[in-house]
């Protein structure tokens, strides 16, 4: 393109939208009277002694666990899935995999399911024991995963939290530790008002503390957002530079020490729900060889992800 011409094309662009939240738009829970709000609240909708114990927990620390929402056979079911997958005769259309490495030394790569069982079959199951590959929405493949997505309890409690309709929106399956650093859902979401977004950690099975449970710091929801995103949602991690994308790191490896580390020791059907601002990641992993299955789904607000109306390039 010639200089004229990049001239051009520059100034056809429109202008990058700018992104304002006021701070009456922020959910209730990150209100500075929020546990008064949820006293009235109690008041109001007759909430129950649980509901209200959780609710409150979520507002003061930024995370609640429950249990007894996901049945075993719908996690056995999807976990069988999830095993099938690496010894499949026919590739599923539309299904890929991340950060799979064919070697322990190899560098990960993505894949998609064809790829993935053009791989010899003894190279691949070595592939599957290998930390940490993933794959998003496998709802649309698996009865199991896509029951669980729809899960009622599940979508009560976040639109009880949200104060609001909840939806599931994405998924992730693991079935190690990701040995994922520290980070917030914020960071990686485009989410407008911010802070509509809550993560649901699913254990798919017991797990042990040597498999690099996920990790989360109580109360670290409160932090403000990190200053470079100053247009957030259009900009975070997968909007901004590689430099800004390392002080981040930075930024929130120094938060961390203001904080006290929870590891997420969880009984099969156990599920952590988090704060988008809360800080989270996988714990180190002292036994490779010890999985650690789970299934992650993010809610939010009906129109909230506004990833369709912002302007890349996208780093990912």
């Amino acid at each position: 393109m010639s200089v004229k011409n990049r001239i051009r094309s520059l100034l056809a662009r429109k202008p990058v939208k700018k992104w304002k939240a006021e701070p009456s738009e922020l959910p209730w829970f990150d209100q500075p009277n929020a546990l008064d709000l949820l006293a009235d609240r109690r008041r109001r909708e007759n909430l129950s002694d649980e509901d209200y114990a959780m609710l409150q927990k979520y507002a003061t620390d930024g995370y609640c666990v429950v249990s007894g929402m996901i049945g075993d056979a719908d996690l056995n079911s999807m976990n069988r899935d999830l095993d099938d997958l690496w010894t499949a005769t026919e590739p599923l259309d539309g299904l890929n995999f991340y950060d799979v490495r064919l070697g322990p030394n190899d560098t990960p790569i993505s894949m998609t399911h064809a790829e993935l069982l053009q791989v010899d079959l003894a190279k691949r199951l070595k592939a599957r024991d290998i930390p940490n590959w993933r794959i998003n929405h496998f709802d649309a493949y698996s009865e199991g995963a896509k029951t669980i997505y729809h899960n009622a309890e599940l979508i009560r409690l976040t639109s009880l939290i949200f104060d609001r309709p909840s939806e599931p929106d994405t998924t992730l399956n693991f079935m190690y530790g990701s040995s994922q650093d520290a980070h917030q859902d914020t960071a990686v979401f485009h989410i407008f008002p911010p802070n509509y977004i809550i993560g649901a950690w699913i254990a798919c099975e017991d797990i042990s503390p040597d498999c690099g449970p996920l990790m989360y710091y109580p109360g670290s929801h409160r932090e403000r957002i990190y200053k470079k995103f100053n247009n957030y949602p259009q900009t975070n991690l997968r909007t901004v530079d590689a430099k800004t994308i390392q002080d981040y790191q930075d930024y929130v490896d120094n938060l961390c020490l203001k904080y006290e580390r929870h590891v997420f020791i969880a009984k099969k059907g156990e599920t952590l729900l988090w704060h988008g601002m809360l800080l989270h990641g996988g714990s180190e992993i002292k036994n490779p060889k010890l999985t650690r299955r789970s299934y992650v789904i993010h809610y939010v607000p009906p129109r909230m992800n506004v990833g369709n109306d912002v302007e890349g390039p996208f780093n990912f």
